[in-house]
């Protein structure tokens, strides 16, 4: 079997797919084992454990949309930012703790992986590989609860980062090809690579967005791991592709993403020394 190039996929398909060791996936499945004891807790213990700006731990249910506040999204959610555990309030608690070091197992995991796609995209396209994006990324995990109303969970949206490594507990997730919305065809054992805009004006367009939605199948409950990349966020940041007309602030740009799901502007953050 030839070795993945999720670059070359990129920008052939609009897509790309990144096997997990078995080593590796044994680690996803810990993270989803805890993530589920954490989110299981009742609403009170979660929330001591979140931001007052969102930007850090739980975040509840309606916090977040993908298009319009009256639909939020039928999630809550954890973001853990940077690898750093004591930015999670209350973290040395028994009721984040073992939560937090699943997160931390996992953060290598899938920052290796971001590795691989941003080495492929520096060899394509000529640049040096030293974009440090490790301070600026965040793994957010989303809990699903059985919902028989919507349609949707998640409306059709593109996540607005450099990309997003993505892989679920269960079906739903729906990605744009050919115009059309299709289920996500990821097995347990791979993690699908969906770009976003930032990555479209670091290429001039050559990479578009991938949109995507989340399709109500009615489970019980339902998992997502999400790995978010983005370019440092205090520091100019050279696209990879100069595209003609005013410059674009691409560190601007990833960091106030969040705007459009109602969400305030990225913390600019240093990553704990080890």
């Amino acid at each position: 079997m030839s070795n993945p190039d999720p670059a070359r996929d990129l920008l052939d398909r609009g897509h790309a797919t990144i096997p997990l060791p078995t080593a590796d996936a044994e680690v996803l499945a810990e993270l989803r084992t805890q993530a589920a004891r954490f989110f299981t807790q009742n609403e009170r213990t979660k929330a001591r454990h979140g931001s007052s700006d969102f930007n850090f731990g739980y975040r509840p249910y309606g916090r977040q949309y993908s298009v319009t506040p009256d639909r939020p999204d039928m999630n809550s959610s954890f973001v853990y930012r940077a690898d750093d555990p004591t930015a999670i309030p209350g973290h040395e608690a028994d009721t984040v703790a073992p939560f937090l070091q699943a997160l931390g197992a996992y953060w290598r995991v899938a920052a290796d992986a971001a590795d691989q796609v941003l080495a492929g995209l520096a060899g394509h396209y000529g640049c040096g590989d030293d974009l440090h994006f490790r301070a600026a990324s965040y793994l957010e995990i989303n809990w699903y609860l059985r919902d028989d109303e919507r349609d949707l969970l998640q409306d059709r949206h593109e996540d607005g980062h450099l990309f997003t490594l993505a892989t679920s507990d269960g079906p739903g997730l729906e990605i744009e090809t050919d115009g059309q919305m299709r289920q996500a065809a990821v097995t347990d054992g791979r993690l699908l690579v969906m770009p976003g805009s930032v990555l479209t004006t670091m290429t001039a367009s050559q990479i578009p967005p991938l949109y995507h939605q989340v399709r109500n199948h009615h489970l019980e409950q339902r998992i997502t791991v999400l790995y978010l990349v983005n370019p440092p966020f205090d520091q100019p940041v050279a696209p990879y592709v100069a595209a003609s007309g005013q410059p674009v602030d691409v560190a601007t740009l990833a960091r106030t993403s969040g705007a459009m799901f109602g969400l305030p502007p990225a913390p600019v953050l240093t990553p704990p020394t080890v």
